[in-house]
């Protein structure tokens, strides 16, 4: 009998403890439009033409981004 109240009382410490530990703060959207505002600042500081180009599978930390520059028409 003591032996099953014991563990009863492991088991309900235990959970006690798992359901008073804090949760962890989720910042991935944050870090990611950071990210993506970084590179698109980076890209227009190239020209006011520029935009941010990412390929649909590129990675989330827009390694694989570039900047597409459109050429202004020229006056002749």
């Amino acid at each position: 009998m003591k032996l099953l109240l014991g563990a009863l009382l492991t088991v309900a410490i235990g959970w006690g403890v798992v359901l008073a530990a804090p949760t962890p703060v989720r910042r991935h959207a944050s870090k990611a439009a950071a990210r993506r505002a970084n590179a698109e600042q980076l890209c227009k500081a190239q020209g006011a033409n520029c935009r941010l180009v990412v390929r649909p599978d590129a990675p989330q930390d827009l390694t694989g981004a570039g900047c597409v520059c459109e050429m202004e028409p020229t006056r002749d």
